[in-house]
């Protein structure tokens, strides 16, 4: 897992990438989808209830660091059921990363613990 250092978390896509959620890739996650990621409840919703959407938004918006002109819908061509899982998991390191400790009594990884299937 990375750390706080060097946050960047590597996954194979369409090639060897790395999942990098810092402010830039919050901003532009709340830009595509309407969803602040600093407001508890949206987390916690997004934990449970991951759209397919919310899903490529966010691996969208986590790879954008390395490659800017990348495309949504590029990117929502790399997924599909055989990785999805992974991709949620990825995405739950990257959140863990990102976010301060949680404090007793939080979750730690509020980001698809049940990527979505279809």
């Amino acid at each position: 897992m990375p750390d706080k250092v060097n946050p960047a978390l590597k996954i194979v896509l369409d090639k060897e990438r790395h999942l990098l959620l810092d402010l830039n890739a919050m901003v532009a996650f709340q830009e595509e989808t309407g969803k602040n990621l600093f407001k508890k409840e949206v987390a916690e919703s997004l934990s449970k209830d991951m759209t397919p959407k919310d899903l490529r938004a966010m691996l969208w918006a986590c790879l954008l660091h390395e490659e800017k002109t990348l495309k949504i819908e590029q990117v929502g061509s790399w997924i599909h059921q055989g990785n999805m899982e992974e991709i949620g998991r990825k995405l739950n390191e990257a959140w863990e990363v990102a976010t301060p400790e949680a404090e007793e009594g939080e979750e730690e990884a509020p980001l698809a613990e049940s990527p979505p299937t279809g």
